[in-house]
């Protein structure tokens, strides 16, 4: 499948028009919104610290045999990856969250964002909201591999080599839709915080306000 290009386009489409009207006549904010760093995250012995303003310090503990992989924070939110965990402190709710993983998984890729970050291993996708505090996950199938990550400041969308699957910033769980044998990604764009998705046979488009995909001929 050929490796997608980054793009700005200068017009819309009618159909994808109509996505992009919906999108900036929400009752929300449309452009990206600089929070600067509200949170920052310090690892200690046997705990995790994350610092904010509003909260000063709150710590999580670590166990006695629980290593620490990577941490790191953006925005209104931070993360700690461990051994066994995946951490994630939101200046929002000002407490931590946590999801457990397999031992066997390994972690392949992070990225934290200003509102969220995600963690893929070559078991699942997780994704924690800073907005609510929330780690949400995806499975992924045995013979499925993630080829790009595309992130943006409202979301992100992951392509496999079975489907495109979408992780929004402030609304609902992972959103999948299934791509089809000979169906081949030839462009990914960036619209007003929407990803678009163009193959061989349609355009796709996610953003964080809109209810998982829609879909275009």
């Amino acid at each position: 499948m050929p490796t997608p290009c980054v793009a700005h386009r200068n017009f819309l489409p009618p159909q994808l028009l109509l996505a992009t009207l919906a999108w900036l006549v929400w009752p929300s904010v449309t452009h990206a919104v600089d929070y600067g760093n509200e949170v920052t995250v310090l690892i200690e012995p046997r705990q995790a610290v994350a610092t904010s303003q509003l909260s000063g310090r709150r710590t999580i503990p670590l166990d006695a045999h629980e290593t620490v992989i990577s941490s790191g924070a953006s925005g209104i939110n931070a993360i700690v990856v461990t051994s066994r965990r995946l951490l994630g402190f939101s200046s929002r709710t000002l407490t931590w969250s946590e999801r457990d993983r397999d031992l066997d998984e390994r972690i392949l890729e992070r990225r934290l964002l200003p509102t969220f970050s995600v963690v893929r291993t070559n078991e699942h996708l997780y994704g924690f909201r800073g907005a609510n505090g929330v780690w949400l996950d995806e499975a992924l199938g045995v013979r499925e591999t993630v080829k790009v990550t595309h992130t943006t400041d409202y979301g992100a969308v992951f392509v496999t080599n079975e489907r495109l699957v979408g992780f929004a910033s402030l609304l609902g769980d992972f959103s999948s839709k299934a791509l089809g044998i000979h169906e081949d990604i030839t462009r990914l764009d960036n619209e007003k915080g929407l990803i678009i998705v163009t193959t061989s046979t349609r355009t796709l488009v996610f953003g964080s306000r809109l209810s998982g995909w829609d879909e275009f001929e």
